[in-house]
């Protein structure tokens, strides 16, 4: 599923709309895995069953993490960051690096904690406690050569806090000129730059420089060595004992076929009345895990993946009931969440129009079913970023058997926010009146277009039964 993330309420839907843009979550390959772990057991599943403990890289990728648990009222899980043995030096600014440097004699202190870097009166570098109050310089989101000077005395984090409230963050400098310009911009003064020295490391040996603490975070106590993502706290980070048991995100495709069993999820959390539940996992796979939530499913039952897994959801069995093809019996492999795949295919009497490189399958079938089927015979479902593809969805629309017609847009209900299904972004938007950013919605709502009249886009509930439209490979 980027913007700054500071602010999850309405206002921070603009932020994340970049002006009325809609920017939308990329198509990293994230898994939300519901079941409880320490953080080293955690990194055992994911390095079993998919690469790792997820990495993230910028805010895209947090925008993602925020999407996956927003409709699965996750509080908080564990990402792959952890205490390491050596701090280092590190630019805020999500790939760059460390190469050019002006440190003032005797700086910096080489000292083994936190640190942050300002620049003096002479533009020379030198090491400061984080939380001593500065003027500070942002980059310019409009222009990448460009500074902005903020006069406002702040901590290094509220200064970084700020810039990231203006769609950019603390200035990193890469050179002579750069360390000039800079100097220039700040009249001269003291001033926070985005360099900042810190022990934290990733699972997987990334070098990602991207941090997304609490306020007062990380604390430092002893025992507190991993870091989990708080999401009624905006998805912002804390570090915690590495023992506690709490969800967690992998990363990278899922590694098990239709042959191959996952890591054992007996211990799952569990009650005397634990029953079958479903899980989704965008492109799509839908199988089956241990869960106190009861469930009428009576087996497994498996929407067809494409070759890349992306995300994981656990949704309720009416979702599921009436995808096509579905095996209704018992398996002796459920218990360890053997993925058992049976195809969701239209029906002989179904019928697919072309409309350029749109294809409208005259079948009803779920959100779900739908993205599934469009994954796995062409690219996905549409994604509507511009006027012309408009105009190509609901010429095809027009031929639609259902009033509407599903696309490629999702609602993240606890974050109140939209977002395509793969990665696109464009400042195109058609919602119809009363549509879109002029309402909330509950759970489990996802975009559709009209194939009548206006033949603008609402949102309706992921479980109806609709026509959908494909977008298709270009020649």
């Amino acid at each position: 599923m980027g913007l700054t993330v500071m602010r999850r309420t309405r206002d921070s839907y603009l932020l994340f709309m970049s002006g009325f843009c809609l920017i939308v979550l990329g198509l990293s390959e994230f898994h939300l895995v519901e079941l409880s772990k320490s953080f080293e057991d955690a990194k055992a599943y994911c390095r079993d069953a998919y690469s790792d403990v997820a990495t993230v890289h910028n805010f895209t990728d947090m925008h993602e993490l925020i999407a996956l648990a927003s409709n699965r009222s996750v509080q908080r899980a564990w990402i792959g960051l952890e205490i390491g043995n050596q701090p280092r030096w590190r630019w805020t600014r999500p790939g760059q690096v460390v190469e050019f440097l002006n440190w003032r004699e005797g700086n910096p202190l080489n000292n083994d904690e936190d640190a942050c870097a300002a620049m003096n009166e002479d533009g020379e570098w030198f090491e400061s406690p984080c939380r001593t109050k500065r003027s500070f310089v942002c980059h310019d989101n409009n222009e990448s050569s460009a500074y902005v000077f903020v006069a406002d005395r702040k901590s290094w984090q509220d200064a970084q806090d700020h810039c990231r409230d203006l769609s950019s963050d603390l200035v990193g400098i890469q050179s002579a000129e750069e360390n000039e310009a800079v100097h220039n911009a700040s009249s001269s003064q003291t001033v926070w730059i985005g360099l900042f020295q810190d022990a934290w490391r990733w699972s997987d040996g990334s070098g990602s420089s991207f941090r997304y603490w609490r306020r007062s975070q990380p604390s430092y106590h002893e025992g507190q060595d991993c870091v989990a993502a708080i999401f009624v706290h905006e998805g912002k980070w804390n570090d915690l004992s590495c023992t506690g048991k709490r969800r967690f995100f992998c990363q990278g495709a899922m590694k098990y076929s239709s042959t191959t069993s996952p890591p054992s999820t007996q211990d799952a959390t569990s009650s005397s009345s634990s029953s079958q539940d479903i899980i989704v996992t965008y492109h799509f796979t839908v199988t089956n895990g241990q869960s106190t939530t009861q469930s009428s499913t009576s087996g497994p039952t498996t929407v067809s993946p494409s070759a890349v897994t992306v995300t994981t959801e656990r949704v309720s069995s009416t979702l599921t009931t009436d995808i096509s093809n579905a095996s209704s019996a018992t398996s002796a492999t459920t218990t360890s969440a053997t993925p058992v795949e049976t195809p969701v295919q239209p029906t002989t009497s179904s019928i697919t129009l072309d409309s350029g490189n749109l294809i409208l399958i005259q079948e009803n079938m779920t959100w779900i079913q739908a993205m599934t089927y469009c994954r796995k015979h062409h690219v996905d479902l549409v994604h509507i970023n511009n006027q012309d593809i408009q105009r190509q969805a609901a010429e095809a629309a027009r031929n639609a058997t259902s009033a509407h017609v599903w696309i490629g847009l999702r609602y993240a209900c606890n974050f109140n926010f939209w977002f395509w299904t793969s990665s696109t972004s464009a400042c195109y938007l058609n919602w119809a009146p009363g549509q879109g950013l002029d309402r909330e919605y509950g759970c489990g709502v996802t975009g559709a277009v009209e194939a009548t009249g206006g033949q603008q886009w609402v949102g309706l509930s992921e479980t109806e039964a609709l026509n959908f439209i494909c977008a298709a490979c270009t020649g």
